[in-house]
């Protein structure tokens, strides 16, 4: 499932450097996208491991970090979302098979949660920015 999956966020890229001049008010509703977005993608890819017979902490182990900073007096704007399985319990099991192992094929999980909330994620980077825009 992971494999010929792509993302082209070329447009996202050209918004940063706009984003540059953005008011005040605008950085926080971008990192409240980027919250937003990163809950949805970590609550698909867990209720894709919810149940699993063989990974039964799989699901917990899946969580999320925003990182970076929102700052418009300084002019500057460098978040990020980490998503994915924490390196306790279940959660090596779980990166290992994001992406499979030589005896077995990728699940892609966290790709497939990651494509279903792209939609949604640039709707809300939109919202965010539609009065500097």
């Amino acid at each position: 499932m992971a494999d010929g999956l792509s993302f082209d966020f070329s447009e996202i890229n050209t918004l940063t450097a706009d984003l540059l001049a953005a008011p005040a008010k605008t950085l926080p509703k971008i990192r409240q996208a980027l919250e937003v977005s990163a809950r949805h993608v970590k609550d698909d890819w867990r209720d894709a491991w919810k149940g699993s017979g063989h990974v039964p902490g799989g699901a917990a182990s899946i969580s999320y970090d925003i990182m970076g900073f929102a700052n418009a007096y300084v002019g500057a704007s460098a978040m990020s979302a980490d998503i994915g399985p924490s390196l306790r319990g279940q959660g090596p099991i779980v990166g290992m098979l994001e992406y499979g192992t030589p005896n077995t094929g990728p699940r892609g999980f966290g790709a497939e949660a990651l494509h279903k909330n792209e939609a949604d994620f640039v709707k809300g980077i939109e919202l965010a920015t539609e009065d500097i825009l």
